[in-house]
């Protein structure tokens, strides 16, 4: 239900009904006043054009004559009388009376009642030759008429005969009454009528609007699937086409703004990565470089001073330094390599036999397998050709073989195999090291991250390796990882198997 203050189809109906209301009231004031008028005066019109037919009729002698000798009873029928009032005509010489009714003694008593009322010696002398009054006559009076209101009209013929035109003013009445009754049925009629018509007409305009008011509420909640159905090609359907249009370049610059908004956000996101890596980094190399620095200092401070003042301690000396600054030297050259693969340096896919590239990698490590008293196992035999960059695959594989032989127990084992599912190789290297912690096994592949930094410099570890492992296989798009399992712990990685060999 529309409320009238809020339906512009309901307030288009109201004005237009009261305002024809008015309308019509005022009309009906005016009309039913001069209704009346109108009968009064139609009715004086045409009593004197009865006088007129009457002052015609009279004029001729032959007409007068033939009244004589009564071939003429009755003025009705030889007389225009659109009044249909009674005519009584009268000789003033011998009082005959001439009438269009039936005259009898009481009538006869009313019209010279009538003539006496009135001077009518003076009409002979008037250039208006009659007048017509308003009477109220008893019922006593006449038998032939019934009481009430007459409109007599009194006055002279041409030819000095006197008449009496009497009209009742009774039907003059019901005349006016009827005609604003049925004014009024007929302005009632058009009235709901063009109530109607402008209730459909308001509402093939306010549909439209009311629509279009529907989807801009639903475009000021930012929903601009919304669409306005256009259906003419008038104002309202120019509105809704540039509604339409105004949705449709909303929601684009909407759709603009937001992935605007999005790839700033990733900037600001990735400039706040990049400087918390280069701040990581920077305190990291720092750290990383600190210890041998130092150690190198002291000991070239020492030879400086002369400390070392035999050639044995000298050359052990000199070897702390060599050895120091092999270690800084290794790790800049893993740093240099981490930033390439971090800066997405293109990667050189082919194939080749990984089980080749993994036993060439393990006979190279045999001096370090020798120090810790181990041994690796290792049965694949049979070729297996891969899609990767074996340059990289090679740097992986040496990184898990270096962290198992560092971490594994003393004459304890290393063992490398194969899984295979769905052209995906998995290459697995464990050791029956100590377990790595829940919270270290999800840090062990971030940059310089330790375990325990005081082993890891027993071998000269700079926690590097795994974060290059973890950038090779980013850059491969292939899993990798880490698990304990009861004796030991599992590093693992992923490539695809090439199938066509």
């Amino acid at each position: 239900m529309f409320r009238i203050s809020t339906s512009l189809r309901l307030k288009i109906t109201v004005i237009v009904f009261f305002s024809t209301l008015l309308t019509i009231i005022i009309s009906w004031s005016i009309s039913n006043h001069f209704i009346e008028q109108f009968y009064i005066s139609h009715t004086k019109n045409s009593l004197v054009h009865t006088y007129d037919s009457c002052n015609e009729f009279f004029s001729d002698a032959s007409n007068i004559r033939a009244i004589e000798r009564e071939e003429i009873v009755s003025l009705y029928g030889y007389v225009d009388n659109p009044a249909n009032a009674a005519i009584y005509v009268i000789d003033p010489k011998n009082f005959n009376v001439f009438t269009s009714v039936k005259l009898n003694e009481k009538t006869a008593i009313g019209i010279q009642a009538i003539i006496q009322k009135y001077d009518l010696s003076s009409f002979y002398i008037s250039d208006k030759k009659y007048k017509i009054v308003r009477n109220i006559v008893q019922a006593s009076e006449n038998t032939e008429q019934a009481g009430g209101a007459y409109y007599d009209l009194v006055g002279v013929l041409d030819n000095g005969y006197s008449i009496i035109l009497r009209a009742p003013a009774e039907q003059l009445n019901d005349s006016s009454v009827f005609t604003a009754r049925l004014f009024t049925t007929i302005s009632m009629g058009i009235l709901l009528i063009e109530t109607l018509i402008v209730l459909y007409i308001s509402n093939m305009f306010s549909r439209p609007i009311i629509e279009m008011s529907r989807v801009a509420k639903r475009m000021s909640e930012l929903d601009f699937s919304a669409r306005v159905n256009v259906r003419s090609n008038d104002e309202i359907g120019a509105l809704g086409e540039s509604m339409n249009n105004l949705s449709g370049k909303l929601e684009k610059s909407i759709k603009d703004l937001k992935s605007a908004n999005l790839e700033l956000s990733n900037d600001i996101r990735e400039r706040e990565h990049i400087e918390e890596m280069r701040s990581e980094f920077l305190s990291h190399v720092s750290h990383e470089l600190k210890t041998p620095l130092a150690i190198i200092q002291g000991y070239a401070e020492g030879i400086k001073s002369g400390v070392a003042d035999d050639p044995e301690t000298l050359d052990y000396y000199c070897g702390v330094i060599s050895d120091e600054a092999s270690k800084m030297n290794a790790l800049v050259m893993k740093l240099i390599d981490l930033n390439q693969l971090e800066t997405g340096d293109d990667i050189s896919i082919e194939h080749f036999n990984v089980t080749e590239l993994i036993q060439e990698t393990i006979n190279n490590s045999s001096i370090l397998l020798q120090d810790k008293k181990t041994q690796i196992t290792f049965d694949e035999k049979e070729p297996v050709f891969v899609w990767a960059d074996s340059f990289m695959i090679e740097e992986v594989v040496t990184n898990y073989l270096s962290n198992a032989i560092h971490h594994v127990k003393d004459d304890g084992e290393i063992k490398v195999w194969y899984e295979m599912s769905d052209n995906v190789l998995r290459v697995n290297v464990y050791n029956d090291g100590e377990n790595i912690s829940d919270e270290d096994l999800e840090k062990i592949f971030i940059k310089f991250y330790k375990t325990d930094p005081a082993r890891t410099r027993e071998y000269g570890g700079s926690g590097i390796g795994l974060s290059i492992v973890a950038a090779i296989m980013k850059a491969h798009n292939k899993d990798y990882g880490v698990y304990n399992t009861e004796n030991g712990v599992v590093f693992y990685f992923e490539l695809d198997i090439h199938s066509g060999v």
